[in-house]
């Protein structure tokens, strides 16, 4: 593995980041009503548990050592929501929109990594890419449909 940046630094980065967007998926879950969104929020948030559990594992490989992720470090504000904000429709489309953006952050951070790593390093964060590449196509068509159902207009 290349040394020219701080992998510590970046996988605590990552493995919070990864809570931050489980912890979100699980609220917005947990906030609607119909079946079908519940299931595929759960399954994102699901997803996210996955993604930190890799980077932890990863960490403690390398380091031998639990990561210490600081509770008060925020890296995707925009997923700080209240409850009552999936109460109304303007804000749960910003909330949409702010998934999307969250998780174009995500695949681009771990395109870096890969980039910076070799071997199963680079493997792993090019799943990872992969998979927020996913979750990116999955949180565009939930912007679009809330957008639909704003407008009454489908556009695409």
């Amino acid at each position: 593995m290349k040394e020219c940046f701080e992998m510590k630094k970046a996988l605590e980065y990552g493995i919070k980041a990864e809570i931050e967007a489980k912890e979100f998926y699980r609220m917005w879950a947990d906030n609607v009503d119909e079946e079908h969104y519940k299931k595929e929020l759960s399954e994102l948030s699901d997803w996210e548990k996955e993604h930190e559990k890799g980077l932890r594992d990863y960490y403690v490989q390398l380091y031998n050592e639990e990561p210490s992720i600081d509770p008060a470090m925020t890296v995707a504000p925009e997923l700080k929501v209240q409850t009552r904000d999936f109460q109304d429709t303007t804000s749960l489309l910003r909330i949409a929109a702010a998934a999307y953006l969250s998780e174009m952050k995500a695949n681009e951070f771990y395109q870096k990594l890969a980039s910076e790593s070799e071997g199963e390093a680079k493997v792993m964060f090019e799943k990872l890419a992969e998979m927020e590449k996913g979750h990116m196509d999955t949180t565009k068509k939930r912007y679009m449909k809330i957008r639909e159902d704003v407008s009454g207009f489908h556009a695409f």
